[in-house]
């Protein structure tokens, strides 16, 4: 396993103070120490820790970020890392944690949970080892429905609270989810009673540069896992043969091919660009939210081609590929589905939104 010294962008001579950044070369090797960490399973957060994480990810947040979540998509790899990246924006408005946190994802992606009614939401694995679990809930759910925030998110035009509760309240109401890949563990929870919990915290920005960061780690993971099942479509195609030749030859197949490998070049361009606004003050929302509404039409486009080229085999237990379309369509309904937010887009642009930040990605 590499060491953190060999991933650790040394600065040069007369070079500035500010970071400079992971090179190509750095980035492929820590690219090839993921992959095996992910291979591998365990304890992802140890296998970080081993690697010096904590300094890539300080050295360059954009390109160690994609990268993690790139090899996350395309390893199917189950684990808590989507949880840091939004706690870690949450964390200057929540008080200090008594252990390890996870989060509950809204379970209607754009409806964080009514505070007055059941808890409903979504988590990203089993609660062992968590103590406890943040709540985002709608702030005044009432009297605030209608106009979305600053992330897109329909009726939190009121903010966002934040709520700790314990995690074995949480667990005691979770189900595993059902009808979709059983190695990824995520579980929903429905029916938790809001209490005994901490005082509810208002979000502020904290909340809407969470999501941000959420979509453009989600674009990340989607990429990955629509080039695997790219991967997976390619190996097929050259090998199977018809008529005394690759099908991969055939002008139909190759075609969709080719589109698919558009689209995720496209949004693996759209997710460069939207990580440059990450720094705004409300985290890049508006190009977050754009390249995760591209990384579902990606993922839908991709997952068709493939699916198509590899016909029934796609479809069967035998190949994986079926994994990769189920785990990206989910990946997709997090913190909004692609059809989701292109509807409140447009319904904002209609209403006379800022074109530039459409113009700019």
């Amino acid at each position: 396993m590499t060491s953190p010294a060999t991933i650790t962008a040394a600065p040069t001579a007369g070079a500035s103070a500010e970071p400079a950044g992971l090179d190509d070369a750095t980035a492929e090797l820590l690219a090839g120490s993921l992959r095996e960490v992910l291979a591998e399973g365990g304890d992802l957060a140890a296998a970080l820790a081993e690697l010096g994480w904590a300094e890539v990810l300080a050295d360059d947040p954009a390109r160690a970020t994609t990268l993690l979540f790139t090899e996350h998509g395309r390893a199917l790899a189950h684990s808590r890392v989507l949880d840091d990246v939004l706690l870690a924006e949450l964390a200057p408005a929540l008080p200090a944690a008594t252990g390890p946190r996870a989060l509950l994802y809204p379970l209607h992606s754009d409806h964080p949970a009514d505070p007055g009614g059941p808890l409903t939401g979504l988590l990203l694995g089993p609660l062992d080892g968590i103590a406890e679990v943040v709540v985002p809930t709608v702030l005044d759910a009432g009297d605030t429905a209608g106009e979305p925030d600053a992330t897109g998110l329909a009726g939190l035009a009121g903010g966002v609270t934040l709520r700790i509760l314990p995690a074995e309240l949480v667990a005691a109401a979770a189900q595993p989810v059902r009808g979709f890949d059983t190695t990824a563990g995520w579980l929903t929870v429905s029916a938790a009673p809001a209490g005994p919990a901490g005082p509810a915290t208002p979000a502020g920005d904290a909340w809407t540069r969470a999501v941000a960061a959420g979509r453009r780690a989600l674009a990340a993971e989607i990429t990955g896992g629509c080039e695997a099942a790219l991967a997976i479509a390619v190996a097929h195609t050259s090998a199977r043969v018809q008529y005394g030749r690759s099908i991969a030859t055939f002008q139909a197949v190759r075609h969709r091919l080719a589109e698919a490998h558009v689209a995720v070049e496209s949004l693996r361009s759209e997710l460069t660009v939207a990580w440059g606004s990450a720094g705004h003050a409300d985290g890049g929302a508006w190009a977050a939210r754009l390249v995760k509404l591209r990384a579902g039409f990606a993922q839908a486009e991709v997952m068709r081609h493939a699916v198509q080229v590899c016909g029934a085999m796609g479809l069967s237990l035998e190949s994986e590929l079926h994994r990769f379309v189920a785990r990206t369509a989910a990946l997709d309904l997090l913190l909004g589905d692609h059809r989701t937010l292109a509807e409140q887009l447009g319904t904002e642009l209609l209403g006379g939104a800022e074109l530039e930040p459409v113009v700019a990605i």
